[in-house]
């Protein structure tokens, strides 16, 4: 891609679906779509011959396609659908990806994402404008509409919107960057505003500023790529606004660990065959299959604690298993692989090389202990297990349950790498994410049960 083609992307043909948004209260969206296919006919045609500029606008064309003919279906079984949310997400793919693509090209390199330090500013340049056009168009969008919507939700919807964005273009993939985006940033966009959450605005901006700069560090010191950045920047938005700061630190705690104790004893590690490839830097698969879960729940337990208090513990708990399971895990995988002598395999205990999936160390295991001890200490002074307490004996039982979870956890992950990853029906990230879901199965589980409730 040249740098005229940016410019004309950027400022000329990205435009017309600028224009699309700023018509939307205007016309029904049965007229949008139908006035779009014969323009995604006519670019789909000429991207065949392989021009970038053909097939970026094709790209933007089919996802307006997608979401209007959505917005038809849903208005026609009587949904009242969001058109605020088309318009932003319009405004976050055209105006921050152009954004984007300036701060690249006059940075001196090429419009691609192919250096490190130019593609995290520009990242942080696509979410910076993408949100604020996002607000710009969604307000007007809604002041047409008299659409019942706070200006502090709007900039929140617009916010994870562009930084979801940022994060599907980093990613590298042969899927259509502008497709991705734009199909991206409007689901996450509708899924959020379907919770109606209000967002102080102050607070979520110190939200955002503290995230993304603990992610920037991450990124600068060789822990994190872009997407990995970015991944950990939207985690610690969703996380902190729908608990607070505490369970945040949780999660860091177990990226700090794991970006640590990834260095540790690299070079054998690596004479060994068993080190983490790119020098053990993480992208958004590492981050995201070990933090989904516990992010889920986060969402869940602010959404729904103070309505059904009687599950708020569960899922506090849950959340701790998760964090332990992949704290534990990680740990064990890092640590235990330096182990000198002979690993096992969890389904036989049959000696195994080690890096083996499903392998297992007593080294591993002591580390997946004391991974999960971390986890539970630390929800424990940092307030994040608020339960009254009768004494000593409810601190240990509660310290307890985060390390049950953490440590059958982490085992059910070598459980499910010694059968499913071995057998190529689960990749390593999805191992994570399964083993992760099992952990905070059995802590929130063995809450809800040991502390008198019957299922």
């Amino acid at each position: 891609m040249s740098v005229k083609v940016c410019n004309d992307v950027s400022f000329k043909y990205l435009l017309l679906f600028i224009l699309l948004a700023i018509l939307l209260p205007f016309f029904p969206m049965i007229y949008i779509v139908v006035a779009i296919i014969p323009l995604l006919v006519v670019l789909l045609l000429k991207s065949r011959q392989h021009s970038a500029l053909s097939s970026s606008l094709s790209g933007m064309s089919l996802g307006v396609l997608i979401i209007g003919s959505l917005a038809i279906l849903m208005e026609y079984l009587g949904y009242e659908f969001p058109l605020y949310i088309i318009g932003a997400s319009i405004s976050i793919t055209c105006a921050g990806s152009a954004a984007a693509c300036v701060i690249r090209v006059r940075g001196g390199r090429k419009p691609e994402l192919d250096d490190k330090f130019i593609s995290a500013t520009s990242s942080i340049g696509l979410i910076v404008i993408g949100a604020l056009t996002a607000c710009v168009m969604a307000y007007w969008i809604i002041g047409w509409l008299n659409v019942n919507i706070t200006l502090s939700q709007l900039f929140f919807l617009a916010l994870i919107g562009a930084v979801t964005g940022a994060l599907l273009e980093s990613i590298p993939s042969r899927t259509d960057k502008n497709l991705a985006m734009i199909l991206g940033s409007f689901m996450i966009m509708w899924l959020f505003a379907s919770f109606g959450y209000y967002v102080n605005f102050d607070h979520l901006s110190a939200t955002f500023i503290f995230s993304l700069f603990l992610a920037y560090l991450a990124y600068r010191f060789d822990i994190a790529d872009v997407s990995a950045m970015l991944s950990a920047t939207l985690l610690g938005v969703l996380i902190i606004v729908f608990t607070n700061f505490n369970w945040y630190l949780i999660l860091i705690t177990f990226f700090l660990l794991g970006g640590a104790f990834t260095r540790y004893g690299y070079d054998y590690k690596h004479i060994m065959g068993v080190a983490q490839g790119k020098g053990g830097v993480r992208s958004y698969e590492n981050v995201l299959c070990n933090s989904i879960i516990a992010l889920i729940l986060a969402v869940a337990y602010g959404m729904y604690h103070e309505i059904y208090p009687q599950f708020g513990a569960v899922l506090m708990f849950a959340y701790l298993g998760a964090v332990a399971t992949a704290t534990g895990d990680t740990l064990a995988s890092e640590i235990g692989e330096t182990y000198r002598g002979k690993p096992v395999m969890i389904t036989n205990f049959k000696p195994a090389k080690p890096g083996t999936d499903g392998a297992v160390s007593r080294l591993g295991e002591l580390v997946c202990i004391a991974g999960s001890v971390i986890i539970g200490v630390l929800a424990l002074v940092l307030g994040v297990i608020d339960l009254p307490a009768s004494g000593p004996t409810t601190y240990v039982f509660w310290m307890l349950i985060v390390v049950l979870g953490g440590f059958l956890g982490t085992n059910f992950d070598s459980l499910l790498g010694a059968t499913f990853q071995q057998r190529g029906w689960l990749s390593n990230s999805g191992v994570n994410l399964v083993a992760t879901m099992g952990g905070a199965f059995i802590s929130g589980a063995a809450y809800y049960i040991l502390s008198g409730h019957v299922v």
